[in-house]
C-alpha cells in the first residue's frame, strides 16, 4: 500500500468545500466558506484515523459513511447561523459537506 499524503487530501477538501459552499450559498459566501472550512478541520483527526482504515481494509465504506454522517448533529454551522440562514439548508449543507469528505475517502482506495 502506497503512503497516502493526508494534508495534501485535506487541502483539497478544503479547496471542495469552499467552491460547493460559495456556489451553494451566494448570498452568503463568506459564512459558508468559513464554516466549511471550519467542518474540515473540526473532521481532521477522524479523516486522516477512518482514511488510513478504510484504506488498509480495517473499515468498509459503508462504516465511514455511517461515523462521518454521524457527525451531522455535533456541527455547528455558527457563521450561517448568525447570518441567518434557515436551519433546513445549513443542515443540507452540512450533508453536502460530509457525503463529499466520505466520497473523498473512498476515492483512496
Amino acid at each position: 500500500m502506497a503512503d497516502i499524503d493526508f494534508q495534501k487530501v485535506i487541502n483539497g477538501l478544503k479547496d471542495e468545500v469552499v467552491a460547493m459552499a460559495m456556489q451553494a450559498f451566494s448570498n452568503y459566501a463568506n459564512a459558508a466558506k468559513a464554516d466549511g472550512l471550519q467542518l474540515v478541520e473540526s473532521l481532521k483527526t477522524d479523516i486522516v484515523s477512518w482514511g488510513k482504515e478504510l484504506v488498509e481494509g480495517k473499515m468498509t465504506k459503508d462504516e465511514v459513511e455511517f461515523l462521518m454522517l454521524g457527525k451531522k448533529e455535533l456541527i455547528q454551522m455558527n457563521a450561517l447561523k448568525q447570518a441567518g440562514l434557515a436551519l433546513v439548508q445549513t443542515d443540507k449543507l452540512k450533508n453536502d459537506l460530509l457525503q463529499l469528505v466520505v466520497k473523498t475517502l473512498v476515492g483512496l482506495l
